[in-house]
């Protein structure tokens, strides 16, 4: 099962099966919260999470006024998953964290959100569904 830690370490997770589904999400939040330009999210049902270790969480409101809870380790500030009421039961965890370059390499995101704010250098995945906001 992949697993993966924070970057000190200290926080672990482990998925104990398949994601129901992996996107590639370009809004604002997974920028901030990767440091890159998108974030690879995959998308678990929150009985299948395991964390272990100290963990924090931080909550903001989305674009569309719901709830984001950020889990995250508080020594070293990694955002390990997201959750909220839009889409109940459900992990939206970061795949760079997950240790084995495998799991990264083989699982291709199924769908790209929020195209209207990739960077204009970077190309789409081919043959993933592509939605310039949340959904549509």
């Amino acid at each position: 099962m992949p697993s993966g830690h924070c970057l000190c370490g200290a926080v672990k997770i482990e998925v104990l099966g398949d994601p129901v589904a992996v996107g590639l999400c370009h809004c604002l939040d997974c920028r901030k919260t990767s440091g890159s330009t998108h974030s690879l999210n995959w998308f678990v049902p929150a009985d299948l999470v395991q964390l272990e270790g100290p963990s924090q969480t931080f909550t903001k409101l989305s674009n569309a006024e719901n709830p984001i809870i950020n889990t995250f380790c508080p020594t070293c500030g990694t955002t390990v998953f997201r959750e909220g009421p839009a889409a109940p039961g459900i992990k939206f965890v970061k795949a760079g964290i997950f240790d084995d370059p495998v799991v990264i390499n083989t699982v291709k995101p199924q769908g790209e959100i929020f195209t209207s704010r990739r960077p204009t250098w970077m190309t789409s995945v081919a043959g993933a569904s592509q939605k310039k906001g949340m959904f549509e």
